[in-house]
């Protein structure tokens, strides 16, 4: 394979993971383009819980799921749902992930995370600093709060992990809550303090700075949405959308919509769509100073340059359906029992994708389809997360060096 000065890569998504790869790649000595269809951090990147945690590699595939599963489902009030007409086309992905809803699958797939998450601040303030980003993070570290001891007795497995591998966590009472954050509705009894996490105070200017300063090395942004993946016979990319380009490496971190080049020159994986949403209270930016969280409502608050954002909920509705106006409304109701200073109606609501493998691993890796095709999506929950370090390892990738990483959790082929 010819040197990194030698080959162009294309990075097909514009979130955080592929900036940070196009980033990385740059770094590497690589031409790159970064194509997306949008501007730069407007997919899920955009409407996360705007939370870096290094912590928050506790699967969702809790042991206690199969057991609470159908009564998520149907109960009113709750961070989960699901569109029945869309739910025999999951069956399989929502089997593959209940298999993995056990003790020993949890375990295995915190250390991955924790080995992947406890690096991305070595690779994130890089960007950061040199890009002029860090002036849009804030520190101040983030809390994950409990209603009841009741409620952290049954979290006691995520407590233990989060005990076992983060190194900042401290568990703090209801007297150290107010504390560090009065505003909140005297509700939790106990929390668990991650002391190193950061928050963004705009994901999106994020994006379009980092962005600015890959284009300004001489990388080059462009907007298409690429329908078409195809290998040449001589190993090179054939990438097409309303423009079309042949590269000699191309990264799909496409996020959730990576699904509809599936197949041709990708294989199919089992990746699907969490829906997730958030609602904005704009005259709320001081309400709080950090990332909170609650460990039953699926829900976490972080103060932003434009207010108040409320993050959460788990739909299961794929890729095409509307915007479910009673997940708002779930946040809504939620952030005003957590928050009873907040009176006003939100000022702005969101609803994305959020792209999720069934055992909560991203995909980073070769295409065992196409070796000159590098896969980079899966991220779940924790893209804003994980961004920086995958993009550093899809780096490595593809100038064949091993990465820092083991990243043999990733790999496409456990499918």
């Amino acid at each position: 394979m010819p040197a990194p000065g030698e080959q162009n890569i294309a990075v097909i998504g514009a979130g955080i993971v592929g900036i940070s790869s196009a980033l990385y790649l740059q770094r590497a000595g690589f031409a790159v383009t970064l194509i997306d269809r949008d501007e730069p951090g407007h997919g899920a990147t955009f409407g996360n819980a705007a939370a870096l945690a290094p912590h928050a590699f506790v699967p969702i595939n809790s042991p206690s799921i199969p057991r609470r599963l159908l009564p998520l489902l149907f109960a009113s009030g709750s961070p989960l749902s699901i569109d029945w007409g869309y739910a025999p086309r999951m069956l399989p992905w929502l089997l593959s992930f209940l298999s993995h809803c056990t003790p020993t699958e949890v375990t295995r797939i915190a250390q991955a995370m924790h080995a992947l998450l406890s690096r991305n601040l070595d690779y994130a303030l890089p960007l950061f600093r040199e890009s002029g980003a860090d002036r849009l993070m804030r520190g101040g570290g983030y809390l994950h709060l409990y209603e009841s001891e009741a409620a952290y007795r049954a979290s006691a497995g995520e407590v233990a992990l989060y005990k076992r591998l983060a190194d900042d966590v401290e568990e703090i009472d209801a007297a150290q809550i107010r504390r560090l954050e009065p505003n909140l509705a005297p509700v939790f009894v106990r929390a668990l303090y991650f002391h190193s996490a950061l928050h963004y105070l705009s994901t999106v200017d994020v994006c379009a700075t980092l962005v600015k300063h890959f284009c300004a090395q001489g990388g080059r942004f462009l907007r298409d949405e690429v329908g078409t993946l195809e290998a040449r016979a001589d190993g090179r990319i054939r990438v097409a959308g309303t423009q079309e380009s042949v590269y000699d490496q191309a990264v799909l971190a496409a996020g959730a919509q990576a699904r509809r080049l599936f197949g041709g020159a990708v294989e199919k994986l089992p990746l699907e769509t969490e829906r997730g949403y958030h609602i904005m209270f704009g005259g709320q930016a001081g309400i709080i100073s950090r990332t909170c969280s609650s460990a039953t409502a699926g829900f976490a608050m972080t103060p932003m340059t434009a207010g108040l954002r409320c993050a959460g909920m788990v739909e299961l509705a794929g890729l095409d359906k509307p915007p479910n106006p009673a997940c708002h409304a779930y946040l809504d109701r939620t952030a005003k029992r957590f928050l009873p200073g907040i009176t006003e109606n939100p000022s702005s609501n969101w609803m994305g994708f959020r792209p999720s493998m069934p055992d909560a691993l991203p995909v980073i890796g070769r295409s065992a389809r196409t070796a000159n095709i590098i896969l980079a999506f899966g991220h779940q929950h924790v893209g804003m997360s994980s961004g920086c370090v995958t993009g550093a390892i899809v780096a490595d990738i593809a100038a064949g060096r091993t990465p820092a990483i083991d990243i043999t959790p990733f790999s496409p082929a456990r499918f």
